[in-house]
């Protein structure tokens, strides 16, 4: 018996169906295009020092960017006086970099010597005009203290250093509010920290006793036998550290920063230091659900 034919395939194959492939052919085209333009293709590589060549620099987005990107490769280089005379030169209305290259001219001219001249002085004395910025406060309180009666030691007989406040340069009131300034927001900071301690150790001994060193400061602990019991630090005199506090020639508002940093009526004497194991500890221990 002979099987019936199928009327469904009789009705299509009456008709050619046409597949239209042009788009995947197409696209395939351009894969094959992409692939070979691919093999030679080379990044844009700058040369080292780009910014030094005039032709180059002119076409940077900012006239100052070439110029800044000098100054860094100066400075970099222990080219500590072409940075200084780079940068007063630099500065002028419509620099938008201005507190990157305040920073630079004033910690090269730390380096070289040049932190008691008028003009890096005249710097130094903007640190008011950047009150969020605690490395800006702290380099400039180290160049106006090169010029005042907190001055270290000199090592040098070629370096005279002033001998009273009234025959400096630089009052010590205002040394003292700027280093004071970068311990505004964060008074454990490591680094203001120690150079706070650093300026009340000869006029204020007690408080700059008062000024432990945070966790970042202190050297690590070298395995060694286990010492005899010693008897534990006398704390600090709150009453007599407040009384001393009062002496020291600042301001109300910089003299609650000195109190926060001696840690006076938050804990006692010295508890500001350890802000910053506080920090660790509860980042360790997570957020806690009743403040959400």
């Amino acid at each position: 018996m002979e099987d019936s034919a199928d009327p469904w395939t009789d009705e299509l194959g009456a008709f050619e169906v046409e597949v239209d492939d042009s788009a995947a052919v197409a696209r395939a085209e351009r894969i094959a295009a992409a692939r070979q333009a691919g093999k030679g293709y080379q990044a844009k590589f700058d040369e080292p020092g780009w910014f030094n060549d005039p032709a180059e620099a002119s076409r940077s987005k900012g006239a100052a960017r070439p110029a800044l990107y000098a100054l860094h490769q100066a400075y970099f280089e222990a080219r500590f006086e072409a940075v200084v005379d780079r940068g007063l030169e630099l500065l002028g209305p419509g620099i938008k970099e201005e507190n990157e290259v305040l920073d630079l001219v004033m910690r090269a001219a730390l380096r070289c010597g040049k932190e008691t001249d008028d003009a890096v002085l005249d710097l130094a004395r903007r640190w008011r005009e950047f009150p969020n910025l605690p490395s800006h406060s702290l380099i400039s309180a180290r160049v106006l203290a090169a010029s005042s009666s907190l001055r270290p030691a000199p090592t040098s007989l070629d370096v005279p250093t002033p001998l009273t406040d009234a025959d400096a340069p630089i009052p010590a009131r205002e040394v003292l509010a700027a280093a004071l300034a970068a311990l505004r927001m964060h008074p454990s900071l490591p680094l203001p920290r120690a150079f706070l301690r650093s300026l009340l150790a000869a006029p204020h001994p007690t408080l700059a006793a008062a000024i432990k060193p945070s966790r970042a400061e202190r050297p690590p602990a070298a395995p060694a036998p286990a010492p005899a019991a010693a008897p534990a630090p006398a704390p600090f005199d709150e009453p007599a550290l407040e009384a001393e506090l009062q002496r020291v020639d600042v301001g109300d508002a910089e003299r609650d920063i000195l109190r926060r940093v001696l840690g006076l009526g938050e804990g006692g004497a010295g508890a500001a230091e350890d802000d910053d194991d506080d920090e660790v500890e509860r980042a360790a221990a997570g957020r806690d659900v009743r403040s959400l």
